[in-house]
């Protein structure tokens, strides 16, 4: 199973940590953690991660998936 969370790091607390624990519970699980602050390095990584494009595309395909009618 895979789930990402768009978070503010405020929104960090006791309840987020229990609710990973339930949703995995007696799982050993990888933690990611990647600022937003760049959105453009943002949607390159979330579309790779999805399948969408592939490690070595352009930022020319990623407009094409990102700025599509």
């Amino acid at each position: 199973m895979r789930i990402n969370y768009k978070l503010n790091t405020n929104d960090l607390d006791a309840n987020f940590l229990e609710s990973v624990k339930i949703m995995f519970k007696n799982k050993d699980i990888i933690i990611s953690i990647a600022d937003t602050e760049n959105d453009e390095d943002f949607a390159l990584g979330k579309a790779i991660e999805e399948g969408l494009l592939s490690e070595s595309a352009s930022r020319e395909e990623l407009d094409k998936i990102l700025y599509a009618d």
